[in-house]
């Protein structure tokens, strides 16, 4: 089984990188062996070389869209986990298979310029500004690892960035810390159910791959990683998908429901949270549970209907949707703080977070 994931990789890097895939405008390709070691934020011994090198996993800088529906969707099933983010309007998906192979998808949502940034070998996908220091730009794959964990670029600067730790650790523009930008995980089947007009990324992304195919073996079904992490936790199988929700210094991690639809409202550092869990849906989504502007406690409580696009209601009568926006009731129109929060692997978390608790653990 090993030696059919080394393979896979090996393909994968093959495949990646040939010459007519690497990006002609990016200038000054990454060096780790010409920066001084205290220009880090990060340990640099613990910096790997993933193997593809800068680009060499190319990220989708055009990416195309059709409606659930099309047939260039045939490939997805109803299982399959997509990333979905809501601007008015605007409902655009981003499937799993798709950002296996790419990981950095820049796009413009709305008036919003984002770079969906996707780790597969940590399940870790979360949205960033692509306004940073003032300069639009886009993002790219820098090749490098830190803790198993994706290490972006970016291409007005050449700056490289952590993903889990959410800032620049080496560069011009190191300390910096992009916008955040909430996407919504679950699966197609779900989008295609409640949001049938929405715009699904396509596999013409420009780059020859077969999107049918998982790049990394049996990863997701075994409990090693590919690369060295500093700090085990063994308190959950290393691959549970949790949603993690990050309020300062404290760090809670959130599991699925066994069965059904579950609300948990809990409270981090003084704030309220609600989390929705729909094992159904794929769906594991946080939000501040408070009116927004004026922190109006709320108090939810559960839809009912599976199949309406309202998640939970509120004691002041306003319906809201997965994405946090209130679909009718008196403030109608809102949209709730979303915590700086995401999914991923269970084994991810530790060697980023010096305590992680798990709700309901005492």
């Amino acid at each position: 089984m090993k030696r059919s994931l080394f393979l896979s990789l090996l393909l994968l890097c093959i495949h990646s990188c040939k010459k007519s895939e690497i990006d002609p405008t990016s200038e000054g390709l990454l060096d780790l062996s010409a920066t001084p070691v205290n220009d880090w934020l990060i340990p640099q011994a613990k910096v790997f070389d993933g193997g593809p090198g800068i680009d060499g996993i190319p990220s989708v800088d055009q990416p195309k869209f059709h409606n659930p529906g099309h047939n260039t969707h045939a490939y997805l099933s109803d299982d399959t986990r997509v990333l979905v983010y809501q601007n008015n309007n605007i409902v655009k998906a981003y499937p799993h298979p798709i950002l296996d192979w790419h990981e950095i998808v820049n796009d413009q949502i709305g008036e919003d310029s984002i770079a969906l940034t996707y780790c597969p070998l940590t399940g870790t996908g979360i949205g960033w500004g692509r306004i940073v220091n003032g300069t639009l730009t886009t993002f790219g794959v820098s090749g490098l690892l830190y803790e198993s964990n994706l290490m972006p670029y970016d291409r007005s600067t050449n700056s490289t960035w952590s993903q889990m730790f959410n800032k620049c650790v080496n560069g011009a523009l190191r300390n910096s810390a992009p916008e955040f930008f909430n996407f919504v995980e679950i699966n197609f089947g779900t989008l295609k159910d409640l949001y049938p007009e929405a715009e699904v990324m396509t596999t013409d992304t420009g780059f020859d791959r077969d999107y049918t195919r998982y790049p990394y073996g049996n990863y997701l079904t075994s409990d090693h990683t590919l690369f060295p992490v500093t700090n085990i936790d063994d308190r959950l199988p290393s691959k549970e998908i949790i949603r993690v929700v990050i309020e300062e210094d404290e760090v809670i991690a959130y599991q699925y429901p066994d069965t059904g639809r579950q609300l948990i409202l809990d409270t981090l550092q003084g704030k309220r949270i609600a989390v929705v869990g729909d094992p159904d849906k794929a769906l594991l989504q946080s939000y501040y549970a408070a009116l927004p502007g004026i922190d109006t406690p709320l108090n939810f409580t559960l839809e009912e209907n599976p199949n309406s696009v309202v998640l939970f209601r509120d004691q002041l009568g306003n319906s809201w949707d997965m994405f946090g926006h209130a679909v009718s009731g008196p403030n109608k129109g809102a949209q709730l703080e979303i915590p700086y929060s995401y999914m991923a692997f269970w084994f991810s978390l530790h060697s980023f977070f010096s305590e992680v608790k798990i709700y309901g653990e005492e």
